[in-house]
């Protein structure tokens, strides 16, 4: 999903729904691993954890994102090497 001329705070909305979104399958997978675990599917139950250490890094990612926008929001940029300036509000 892309928009032009997206602004700073939508996007940093989005990204924000984004990591709470990956929160909640981080969530689901620790709930499905620990049931393929009890069932005595070992290595469906690793191959869930692996894929929950994804979504966790993921989120993490996501999450630095939004905090590095909100610092932007607040103190804004000076151009630098992308040729963006942003003005905080």
């Amino acid at each position: 999903m892309c928009r032009e001329g997206i602004d700073l705070v939508t996007l940093k909305v989005a990204l924000k729904h984004c990591a709470e979104r990956l929160r909640q399958e981080a969530d689901h997978l620790r709930q499905w691993s620990a049931l393929a675990s009890n069932a005595n599917l070992a290595e469906v139950s690793g191959r869930i954890a692996q894929a929950l250490d994804q979504v966790n890094n993921s989120e993490e990612a996501v999450s630095w994102c939004v905090h590095q926008l909100a610092a932007l929001q607040v103190g804004g940029t000076t151009g630098g090497t992308g040729g963006v300036t942003i003005t905080p509000i």
